[in-house]
């Protein structure tokens, strides 16, 4: 797994500060960085239908090339820290 600031270059820079990426081997850990976010900050959705289902604090994208769980603010992402790295 490896965790960045997002800047201009990535997607969801609008709308997060951070995201956590991981690699095709890590499904697991994963889906359960995914259920944990889900059960502090509530349902989110895939980054692709965020604009119509908005939960303002994560979201996560899964596609052909990237696997990522998106933070809001500085706030999500310290907490995401503390339990996961």
């Amino acid at each position: 797994m490896k965790h960045s600031k997002l800047d201009r270059r990535h997607t969801g820079y609008s709308n997060f500060k951070y995201a956590a990426q991981f690699f095709s081997r890590e499904k697991e850990k994963f889906c359960d960085i995914r259920e944990w976010a889900w059960s502090q900050w509530g349902p989110s959705c895939e980054m692709e239908f965020w604009d119509s289902i908005k939960n303002p604090k994560w979201c996560w994208v899964v596609d052909q090339y990237r696997i990522k769980i998106f933070f809001a603010t500085d706030a999500e992402y310290q907490w995401f820290l503390l339990k996961w790295t």
